[in-house]
């Protein structure tokens, strides 16, 4: 192929594509065509990964002396920059389109499981459940910390937060499908009025390539319909991606159309840094003190600990260093980010309110905080909270079993993307994805029932339990008939199960 015949073909391919859906699969991924052919190894994006393992080793090597210190300014960054492309976003024409899209509802996907597993997978990324960050993080508070102050002052952040920045991000994506949407118009325009002059305003137009007869200088005139492109502003706002398709090709094309684009996406990406970092920090907290706590490396320093989990984390990202790398990436976000999530968060619930018992849990924290909890966070402990994420589960497992997965791999000749499914050794991985974050909760269940040590932790954590309890002036308090209704709870203040006579005791006998 000459030099005339490549930029021909290059051109061909974005008109197909968007520029910047064409940068960021061939330039930027050097994306391949299968996951089974990897193709070139990027080495543009080993680099950046090396780099950010450094910069998060560099940060965490005090452990949280030095990782709060930079939250200060990973935690606020995002919100400036957010509130500067608030007012930047409600001033672009087509800003309320997006609104209206975003504040919308759908009924018909609200029976969907995927959409269910996807919210529930976001509220668990966002808050950092079932990671381990967030117990990490608490286990350095002073035992009378307000805990519940703090869940639900950080939850509402949470939640307003995500509301803010879908606000955002809609109202540029608004913009965006309206500035679309009028050079469709425009050049819908150009095509008929080249074709059949001015009065084609006036004219019902047949299909494709059906005939129609025009006056053209008085002249009747049969021409063949052309190929008119498609304007639906409505399609152009449905046509929005998720996860990297928004932040680097959505949204990216939406900045490219602002007045000194390079500004605007220097203060983009600089906020999608900040929040990756500020996440690896939260994750890597979690496993560096689960595996302090546990002592299994009494005699490293945690300089040295971290050091290493960060070197083993920069090698096992390399495997997303090459063409193949994106669907790998997806492959893992998919599937070892949303069910283990879910399964872990369950079983904690199902330890806490079965095992432990709620109202052990809601004494603790009436110590730790001088307020009891309400009934209504116990009914959510016990019942509600596990049997909405048993739905989630089942009904997605389901409908992964009927319908099964598959990726979007990008096809360079068409300048578009074509479903695929997983080869076998995808599900391979993703069966061990899945089950070397989970099996470990059975297994360490059944080595505790049948006595075999694991690990030694027979020292019992300190809790001055009698020190709260006066400083709070905390009475021993009757179990309520509440609680006995709804929680089977015993006189004595254990709990048992729930069917017809369990509940009684020697004395009611």
């Amino acid at each position: 192929m000459d030099a005339n015949s490549k930029v021909s073909f290059v051109v061909a391919l974005q008109r197909a594509s968007s520029p910047t859906q064409y940068f960021w699969y061939r330039t930027t991924l050097q994306i391949s065509e299968d996951i089974n052919h990897p193709q070139t190894f990027n080495y543009k994006i080993a680099m950046a990964l090396v780099i950010a393992w450094i910069l998060v080793y560099l940060c965490m090597i005090k452990g949280i002396a030095s990782s709060g210190k930079v939250v200060y300014i990973t935690a606020t960054f995002p919100y400036i920059v957010l509130v500067i492309f608030f007012f930047r976003g409600i001033t672009l024409k087509g800003m309320s389109d997006g609104l209206i899209h975003l504040f919308t509802p759908k009924w018909h996907t609200i029976l969907d499981p995927v959409v269910w597993l996807e919210a529930g997978t976001q509220i668990f990324f966002s808050l950092g459940l079932a990671f381990g960050g967030l117990i990490a993080f608490s286990s350095y508070n002073p035992v009378d910390n307000n805990c519940y102050r703090d869940a639900i002052m950080v939850s509402m952040t949470n939640c307003l937060t995500s509301m803010f920045a879908g606000i955002v991000v809609f109202s540029i994506i608004g913009f965006k499908a309206t500035m679309i949407y009028e050079k469709c118009l425009s050049l819908r325009n150009e095509t008929l009025l080249e074709t059949f002059g001015s009065s084609y305003e006036s004219m019902v137009f047949p299909a494709e390539g059906q005939p129609v007869t025009v006056d053209v200088n008085g002249n009747l005139t049969t021409l063949l319909m052309p190929h008119l492109p498609e304007c639906d502003l409505q399609k152009e706002l449905d046509n929005t991606a998720s996860g990297t398709g928004l932040a680097f090709i959505i949204f990216t094309e939406a900045i490219n159309q602002f007045p000194g684009a390079q500004f605007w996406s220097i203060l983009f990406f600089l906020m999608l840094f900040t929040l990756g970092i500020d996440s690896q920090f939260g994750t890597l907290e979690g496993v560096v003190t689960s595996i302090v706590d546990m002592k299994l490396f009494p005699n490293l320093r945690k300089e040295y600990l971290t050091g290493g989990l960060c070197l083993v984390c920069c090698l096992l990202s390399m495997g997303f260093a090459h063409g193949a790398g994106s669907y790998i990436f997806l492959l893992f976000d998919m599937y070892s980010g949303n069910f283990p999530l879910l399964i872990i968060a369950f079983c904690e619930c199902i330890g806490i309110s079965y095992v432990y018992g709620v109202k052990r849990f809601a004494d603790d924290i009436e110590l730790m905080t001088g307020r009891r909890p309400g009934i209504y966070w116990l009914i959510c402990w016990k019942y509600l909270s596990p049997l909405a994420m048993l739905c989630i589960l089942v009904s997605s497992f389901a409908e992964l079993a009927v319908e099964g997965s598959g990726y979007d791999a990008w096809i360079a000749s068409r300048g578009d993307t074509e479903r695929k499914s997983w080869p076998a050794w995808a599900v391979v991985l993703v069966l061990v994805l899945v089950l070397a974050s989970v099996l470990w909760i059975p297994g360490l269940a059944i080595c505790r029932y049948f006595g075999i040590p694991i690990i030694e932790d027979e020292e019992r954590a300190w809790f001055p339990a009698e020190d709260l309890r006066d400083f709070h002036g905390i009475e021993p308090r009757p179990v309520s008939r509440a609680e006995v209704l709804l929680f089977c709870t015993r006189p004595d203040g254990t709990e048992g199960c729930c069917w017809p006579g369990c509940c009684e005791t020697d004395d009611e006998d």
